[in-house]
């Protein structure tokens, strides 16, 4: 990333006095939540070198606030407004899922049928499951197993959204659908597929005609309709080339504030049973109510479409947007008619829009821990009762477990169960045949038991999963990784030059990838890019095909080895390396 550069003591004067006023209908009796909302947009404007921001307040169904701070485009100074047309990245997606669940009303679909009972063309390579289990609600909730994203073709000059099943069909599904949350940009261009598909229609076409046009978000739309007003976009202060997104039925919807402000007021209402050209009121109950219960290893709380912090008093539904083109979130509290959103221009604008959302819902008796779902280890013993397994159950246990970016070990010793973990060896005392107490070594002969800790396993289909509980928190550390033999793939081992397609926008772009076989015998993936270098464990299914690893790291990818009579070939999500044989 190029480096940071200080706001002016101008610029700063620019935000205070060139900035849109708060609007008339403002209540002192929010005076205090509106000061920190702007407090806080002003200082991370400077300290994290945010060019522009548009955002707005509604309480009880009036928007309090709404503002526009710093520049949509600097070097000519406009300022930014709640006119300003900004990306909102992936929350589109809540879009998508809301034009699926009209296609339901419709009769035209059913989210919980297959996906190939409508789109019999969508085939990926699997293990073994059975596509049937890939519902449309499976992809709407990021648990049917589809790999994260394609990376080829990913600007809008190059390709399209319809070009993703094409890349998908041609690699594994990650996990059994149902087993783990793994956020999946890839899906929601499938829906988007979907949409035209069932409809006719293609997706910009639809949304204008069932979503935006109905309620008046006159100033939104796709960068293909070239909307009045929209933002630069911004990276370390300097302005970058807007390639848009292929992908735009999971990133690629424009708005601005003012129209952002028209689709949050139309979905609460339509969640308190008012007349709505959009949705009925029982379909965005449902979307708006919990529908992950089902998913066994799920990062947050999900309706459908939307994320959901929710305790026993009150919840919200939230999407947020992430992109190099900026940032956008939208968080509602729908039984209060109250939401907040905010859209920003520039690259370091994430910390901005999750501070200025947690914030929100915090005054509203919400906070992190909310989004979180129930433990799946549900019971753990209290009382420590060790007992003596047989060898077979210890070598099950023992292997390998990828960690997303890492792994760790487990061995078997002299009748137990040992874990090298953050730089420390742990014990392992069975309570029974999946639960298990640690005992830290110290120095050489000692041992300190962690008595509030348990490292738990559990089976699904062929997937060995490993957790680890302390206290009240659970965390799961990995899944246990395939044995493969070496020796057929030591000739593919080795650094690799990047060709082909180039990622356009942002600076991870690739320079080159490498090969290579760990101490341990795990095939590492390391790619090498333009702002630094990443290494990771790869799960081998076959000499041809290896995935990512990890449990809803959101970051999973087919990886496949090809060659040809010259080179041998890595392809990692569309994007390929050469090395000379």
């Amino acid at each position: 990333m190029k480096n940071i550069k200080p706001f002016t003591l101008s610029l700063i004067l620019k935000l205070i006095f060139l900035t849109i006023s708060i609007n008339a209908q403002s209540n002192n009796n929010y005076s205090d939540l509106i000061k920190e909302c702007e407090d806080l947009i002003i200082k991370k404007m400077e300290s994290d070198n945010i060019i522009g921001v548009s955002a707005a307040i509604i309480i009880n169904d009036s928007v309090i606030w709404k503002r526009g701070f710093g520049f949509a485009d600097k070097a000519n100074n406009v300022s930014m407004s709640e006119n300003t047309v900004v990306n909102i990245a992936s929350a589109t997606k809540t879009f998508t899922a809301l034009a699926i669940m009209q296609l339901q009303e419709k009769g035209l679909l059913d989210i919980n049928q297959p996906l190939n009972k409508y789109m019999p063309q969508f085939n990926p390579l699997t293990r073994g499951e059975n596509l049937d289990n890939v519902t449309i609600k499976s992809i709407i909730t990021h648990s049917s197993g589809i790999q994260t994203d394609v990376l080829k073709n990913t600007d809008l000059e190059s390709g399209k959204y319809t070009d993703v099943l094409e890349f998908i069909n041609e690699s594994y599904l990650l996990y059994p659908p149902g087993l783990v949350e793994s956020y999946s940009n890839s899906g929601y261009n499938i829906l988007g597929h979907l949409i035209k598909q069932v409809t006719g229609q293609d997706y910009p076409e639809y949304i204008h005609k069932n979503i935006l046009k109905p309620i008046g978000m006159d100033n939104s739309g796709f960068l293909i309709d070239s909307l009045k007003g929209r933002t630069r976009v911004y990276s370390g202060g300097e302005s970058l080339h807007d390639y848009g997104f292929s992908g735009i039925a999971s990133g690629g919807i424009y708005t601005n504030i003012n129209d952002f402000i028209k689709y949050a007021i139309e979905l609460m209402h339509a969640y308190k049973g008012m007349n709505s050209s959009l949705i009925n009121a029982s379909t965005i109950q449902e979307m708006f109510s919990l529908q992950t219960d089902n998913v066994i290893i799920e990062s947050n709380k999900k309706g459908l479409g939307w994320f959901m912090f929710k305790n026993d008093s009150v919840f919200a539904v939230t999407h947020a947007g992430d992109a190099v083109t900026g940032h956008a979130e939208i968080c509602m509290i729908p039984e209060k008619n109250t939401a907040a959103l905010i859209l920003i221009n520039s690259a370091e604008g994430e910390s901005l829009k999750r501070d200025f959302s947690f914030n929100f819902i915090n005054k509203f008796g919400l906070s992190v821990p909310d989004i979180i779902p129930p433990p799946v280890i549900k019971e753990a013993h209290n009382e420590i009762k060790f007992i003596d397994l047989p060898p077979g159950v210890l070598k099950k246990h023992a292997g390998d477990y990828s960690q997303g970016f890492s792994y760790l070990t487990i061995s078997s010793e002299d009748g137990g169960l040992v874990i090298n973990r953050d730089g420390k060896q742990f014990i392992l005392k069975a309570l029974s045949e999946n639960e298990f107490v640690p005992y830290e070594k110290v120095g050489q002969d000692s041992l300190s038991v962690k008595d509030n800790e348990r490292y738990c396993f559990m089976d699904y289909n062929d997937f060995h999963i490993l957790f680890h509980e302390k206290g009240n928190n659970e965390s799961r550390l990995g899944y246990k990784l395939n044995t493969f033999n070496t020796s057929s793939i030591t000739t593919k081992l080795g650094v690799y030059e990047h060709y082909g397609y180039q990622l356009l926008m942002g600076d991870t772009k690739f320079k080159g990838a490498e090969l290579s076989i760990s101490d341990d015998r795990i095939l590492m993936l390391k790619l090498i890019a333009f702002d630094g270098e990443y290494s990771f464990p790869l799960n081998v299914i076959s000499d041809e095909y290896a995935v990512t690893s990890g449990l809803g790291a959101g970051f999973g990818f087919t990886v496949r080895f090809t060659g040809d009579e010259y080179y041998d070939i890595v392809d990692f999500g569309g994007i390929t390396f050469r090395k000379v044989k």
